[in-house]
């Protein structure tokens, strides 16, 4: 049995994971449904970062923007400067794809970036956790 901390953070991954999977499945088929497989690959990053501040026992807040999230991950290790561009474009998806007239229709293009980016970001973290609870994903 895991202790509590490595439980929490597999749990914010096994989410980042749902997400990303379901971003995947959306862009699928001649109707591909962009504007929530972005709000999925926003979702996947923010919980993949929040994973990666729960080990390293940062606080962080209750919000969608990845940049803030990148912020505190920044005082931990600098490499996360390569997140910022990914952090930047999905941020608005959080919140502006899921309700009408907060934004335009994503094209497919602009689906396609963000899932692109959330799963840059995914492997970025997976790189950063624990070996034992990466295995655990490396299906993916």
């Amino acid at each position: 049995m895991p202790d509590p901390k490595t439980a929490e953070i597999t749990n914010w991954l096994v989410k980042a994971n749902q997400d990303l999977q379901a971003a995947e499945r959306l862009l699928i088929g001649a109707h591909p449904l962009t504007d929530i497989a972005s709000f999925h690959s926003q979702q996947s990053a923010e919980k993949a970062i929040k994973a990666y501040l729960t080990l390293h026992e940062t606080v962080f807040p209750k919000t969608h923007s990845l940049v803030a999230l990148i912020s505190l991950c920044l005082q931990i290790s600098e490499e996360f400067e390569q997140l910022r561009v990914a952090a930047i474009t999905l941020t608005p998806y959080a919140v502006a794809s899921r309700y009408p007239g907060d934004s335009p229709n994503l094209t497919i293009e602009d689906a396609q970036q963000a899932l692109a980016l959330a799963q840059s970001v995914w492997q970025f973290i997976l790189a950063r956790i624990p070996a034992a609870i990466a295995e655990l994903f490396k299906a993916h």
